[in-house]
């Protein structure tokens, strides 16, 4: 097969190998910045721990059989709390979107509750659910739930309207109908960005809700802060952005098979 003239065929490889390469020395020099931080006057002494030390204590956190089940211990509060708020703050979503009369009808009462963090909601939490895993699924879920919500009600406000004449044209006159075949899909990317978007955001509220005793990684983090351990906190952030990562690629190959009949 003959090489268009002026295409080099080698060019996307070596822009893929010139990406790795930058992002690698990126991680270098934040790791060096890291050890002079540690090894100077910048912060009390003792308080940034020494980069080099974060492996040992993470064969540390493995061998004394902590790490592996503060990480299963978040995923349980973790996937309840994500799968709760995203289910809600998606269908609420799209009934505010696509009618009027709830739209209205709750309108003041998303403004009254969306500033307030999901940290606050912590008390009502513990009082109703002690420290437990449902309390924290509770705390993440609100979270997520507002992430979801206006993600997917500015995806379904934004449907172009001409698609919901053109079903009404072929008869297409019911609400579940129309939502199922018109407003769903063309609102999808909209939805699943607003998801994805939960994905972290169910994270970042975790590890906050954790330090108040919840069994998990944030609270091996704080355990581990309060003797001066802090390469070990360090283990535990890793393990996060590691799990997160891996949720984050599960859901961005689902997002891909979902929306594969979108343009590339």
């Amino acid at each position: 097969m003959a090489v268009q003239a002026g295409v080099d065929p080698t060019g996307g490889s070596v822009a893929a190998i010139r990406r790795v390469v930058l992002g690698a020395l990126g991680v270098l020099l934040f790791i060096l910045i890291w050890k002079v931080a540690a090894s100077s006057d910048w912060v009390a002494r003792g308080t940034v721990p020494d980069p080099f030390l974060v492996p040992e204590a993470a064969l540390e956190e493995w061998s004394s059989n902590r790490l592996v089940p503060a990480i299963l211990s978040s995923l349980v509060h973790y996937v309840w709390g994500l799968a709760l708020g995203t289910v809600l703050g998606l269908s609420i979503g799209v009934l505010a979107g696509t009618q009027l009369w709830f739209d209205d009808l709750h309108r003041y009462l998303a403004r009254i509750l969306r500033p307030i963090p999901p940290l606050a909601w912590v008390v009502f939490a513990i009082a109703w659910f002690h420290v437990s895993h449902a309390g924290a699924a509770f705390v993440i879920s609100i979270g997520v739930f507002w992430v979801n919500y206006f993600a997917t009600y500015s995806a379904v406000r934004n449907v172009d309207p001409r698609y919901h004449e053109l079903a009404t044209a072929f008869g297409q006159t019911s609400y579940l109908v129309r939502s199922w075949k018109v407003t769903l899909p063309a609102a999808s990317p909209g939805m699943l960005a607003g998801a994805r978007t939960g994905v972290g955001q169910a994270w970042m509220t975790l590890i906050a809700a954790e330090l108040l005793g919840v069994p998990g990684m944030g609270q091996e983090m704080n355990s581990a802060a309060g003797v001066g351990a802090y390469e070990a906190v360090v283990v535990y952030m890793l393990a996060i952005s590691a799990v997160y990562a891996l949720t984050d690629i599960f859901f961005g190959r689902l997002e891909g098979r979902i929306l594969r009949w979108t343009p590339s």
